[in-house]
């Protein structure tokens, strides 16, 4: 782009968004970042870049290994603004959201109306609606409800060519899971749950094995469980509990009876040692760690792995020097996410580069790989159908 179009371009922006129109410094081929308050906005900023030949990009992208790093002539853009919150009904069995909602904000809101979403990530104090929706994965509630994508009633985009489209059904594809290729989301419809509360669970094994069995017994069996998570014995030392290997999750206390007969079999087949209620609850308040809002997040090593081979991942992490720190997720579809951080003195650290080609290597030979290459790879499937 020659001088006079980027003057231009940015003298227009400037005039429609004011102080919300602010330059990108520091950012290769970045011309400003937008931040809109509503979908009509964005439709503008979206024509207007179009006539420039400028992309636009998530404020994101770069910095989250599962968006792509922006190429060329961009321009930024923040949805931190847009953040309205309504049911569409007065069943409330769905929401509508707009992109720049905080998931943990939103889960919050839904609480005084009795209402809780089916999922959510476990980054869920800094991950925006829009942004996980761009990504899709797994997260809190996949063991009752699976992946992002089968959350999603409905979304709304504005194309890069400046149009509004709504996608609903296979066509929502386009905007779930798809790195933020075919446009700007501006809107979602998202699945709901009724709860009167979750209760919190954990127990732990004293081996990786005993872990496993356990389950891979919950998945045959399928009780209520809300969520079903787990962590390593460096996790649970450094979220000052008991240094066994630990399952965890909530069930809601609707369902109480049978998710806890369920429990207790699983854990008395296995040796499993149920925990307190006290240090169940604190555990579960805990779910979100490492992530705060207050200060910068370490990044971790992702992979997706058959649940099947959650025990033989663990046993294997532990022959790397300085065993990382491992907390992870069970969907119902029989895969986990995990993540792997490195820890020092009981502090969680960005897992280094040796460390995370080791963890890569583990996945593979358990059938599993990077959590952001099976995202990309799941993204391309969905959009050759």
């Amino acid at each position: 782009m020659d001088v006079t179009a980027r003057q231009e371009l940015l003298r227009k922006l400037g005039e429609r968004f004011g102080s919300r129109c602010k330059p990108a410094a520091g950012r290769a081929g970045a011309l400003a970042t937008v931040s809109p308050v509503n979908a009509g906005e964005a439709e503008y900023l979206a024509r207007t870049a179009r006539q420039y030949s400028v992309k636009l990009s998530p404020a994101g992208a770069g910095v989250d290994p599962d968006l792509p790093e922006p190429a060329g002539d961009i321009v930024l853009v923040s949805t931190g603004m847009m953040r309205t919150i309504r049911f569409p009904d007065d069943e409330r069995v769905a929401v509508e959201v707009e992109p720049g909602v905080l998931w943990v904000d939103l889960e919050d809101e839904l609480r005084a109306s009795h209402r809780a979403l089916t999922v959510y990530p476990s980054s869920a104090p800094r991950s925006t609606v829009g942004g996980w929706i761009a990504r899709d994965g797994l997260g809190l509630g996949s063991f009752a409800h699976g992946w992002l994508k089968e959350n999603v009633l409905c979304a709304r985009v504005i194309t890069p060519a400046g149009e509004p489209r709504t996608l609903t059904g296979e066509d929502l594809d386009l905007a779930v899971g798809a790195m933020g290729k075919s446009g700007l989301i501006v809107h979602a419809t998202l699945k709901l749950r009724q709860t009167r509360g979750d209760r919190p669970f954990a127990a732990t094994f004293t081996a990786a094995e005993a872990l496993q069995n356990a389950i891979g017994s919950l998945l045959e069996r399928h009780p209520p469980l809300w969520h079903l998570g787990f962590m390593n014995p460096p996790m649970a030392r450094a979220m000052h509990s008991q240094e066994r290997y630990l399952i965890f999750g909530a069930y809601p206390a609707s369902g109480a009876a049978p998710a806890e007969n369920e429990l207790l079999k699983a854990l008395g087949q296995n040796r499993g040692r149920p925990l307190a209620p006290a240090e169940a609850y604190r555990i579960w308040g805990s779910r979100f760690f490492p992530v705060v809002p207050a200060r910068p997040t370490p990044s971790p090593g992702r992979i997706l792995i058959p649940a099947s081979r959650i025990g033989a991942v663990l046993n294997h992490l532990r022959s790397i020097p300085g065993e990382p720190a491992v907390t992870g997720s069970v969907s119902r579809d029989g895969s986990a996410l995990l993540l792997a951080f490195a820890i020092s003195e009981d502090r969680l650290q960005t897992l280094p580069a040796d460390a995370e080609i080791a963890l890569l290597g583990i996945a593979r030979t358990v059938g599993g790989d990077l959590y952001h290459t099976i995202l990309k790879q799941r993204a391309g499937l969905s959009h050759r159908r």
